[in-house]
């Protein structure tokens, strides 16, 4: 860290105090990569509701903006001459905005804000930045403060932010998660992931904006995925293309699509989501993708339960749940002392189930007891052939 905030301040653009209406909100904020904003409206609008600025901008708004909290500026490619895009700080920046322009509020439904007084409204017609030539030069800072330090981002953010540094800047995946404090294998998963959403989206079998949950991205899904063997085996990723641009082959974006699908659920469809959470829904799916007829099963009818009882088996789950009612009654046993105080409906309950482990026993034991002579009369009939009269 200490390294990292070195290399900060040997890099330390020019300071200054710039009029907020030559300060523009940051189209490539890799915060706004799960979502459709890209004017300054759209932009301010997304931060508004996404980002909490109402809370920045109550506290400017009570005690001021603070002038060590310089935002950190690039001079602007378009725009008027000596305008600045913020690379970071743009909370601070929708904040000062609300508070200045009541068209802005009123559009954003952002009404109950304080109004500021005129020596406030004087104080931040201009704020302090501090000015760098490029936005390269800012990533590692950016990088250790977002992707993994005190405000982070969230996933799909990062898994962005990665990549424009890696692709843009042509920075090594391991120098980045280096200069950030991150593990490789973390910045590596995002990676990949966001290659693969990346991909089903400019192919066309997948489009975010379409996906049943408008409120939130969970882009977590879609990275663990990615990083897990069955999973891999599905999309047809092989180990050497794990680097690729387009890990999934074309012959696999079919199976993309209904990933993602599955994951993601469609409004357009009316098809909901089957991965309702990562625990235990990923699990389940990740064994129901191993198997053909389990596949066809989801196709069908999407029951991701019934789907990965075909992957793993009959006997399998059969076993599972037979252990599992066992536990359970034992579980129950417990507190039987503490719990029941002879409510006969309880009484009833106890007795449909010792019903139903007697019909499960009998039905268990006449298997067993066929089965059991099938092997006796096997095992004679070898014996008869080994030893002919």
């Amino acid at each position: 860290m200490e390294s990292l905030m070195q290399d900060y301040s040997d890099t330390r653009g020019e300071i200054a105090d710039v009029a907020v209406d030559n300060l523009f909100l940051d189209e490539m904020n890799p915060r706004l990569g799960s979502h459709d904003a890209r004017t300054q409206d759209e932009i301010l609008d997304t931060l508004v509701r996404e980002m909490s600025v109402d809370e920045v901008a109550l506290s400017i708004a009570e005690n001021g903006y603070y002038s060590t909290e310089r935002l950190l500026v690039i001079e602007r490619d378009q725009g008027p001459s000596g305008s600045f895009t913020v690379v970071e700080g743009n909370r601070r920046l929708a904040a000062v905005q609300l508070l200045l322009d009541d068209r802005k509020r009123r559009r954003t439904r952002s009404t109950d804000l304080p109004q500021i007084t005129v020596e406030r409204r004087q104080q931040l017609q201009t704020l302090p930045v501090s000015i760098f030539p490029t936005r390269e030069q800012l990533w590692p800072f950016l990088g250790f403060k977002h992707v993994n330090g005190p405000k982070e981002w969230d996933a799909f953010a990062k898994a962005q932010y990665v990549a424009m540094v890696h692709e843009t800047y042509g920075v090594p995946i391991d120098e980045i998660s280096r200069r950030i404090g991150d593990r490789f294998s973390t910045v590596q998963r995002i990676y990949l992931g966001f290659r693969v959403l990346r991909q089903a989206e400019s192919t066309g079998v997948f489009d975010r904006s379409d996906r049943y949950n408008e409120k939130r991205f969970y882009f977590s899904h879609l990275y663990t995925a990615a990083d897990q063997r069955p999973f891999r085996d599905f999309l047809g990723i092989a180990d050497d293309k794990l680097d690729s641009v387009n890990p999934v082959p074309k012959g696999s974006l079919n199976q993309l699509g209904d990933l993602l699908l599955w994951i993601y659920g469609s409004r357009s469809k009316g098809y909901e989501p089957i991965v309702k959470r990562q625990y235990p829904d990923l699990n389940l799916l990740r064994i129901a993708v191993g198997s053909k007829d389990a596949v066809a099963s989801l196709k069908r009818d999407g029951d991701l339960g019934r789907a990965s009882e075909i992957a793993r088996g009959d006997d399998v789950v059969f076993r599972e749940l037979l252990v599992g009612a066992k536990d359970s009654l034992l579980e129950v046993g417990k507190f039987v002392p503490l719990g029941y105080h002879g409510e006969e409906d309880l009484l009833d309950t106890a007795r449909d189930i010792a019903n139903l482990g007697d019909d499960l026993y009998d039905r268990m034991d006449n298997i067993h007891r066929v089965r059991r002579g099938d092997r006796q009369r096997r095992r004679s009939e070898r014996n008869t052939s080994a030893n002919p009269p």
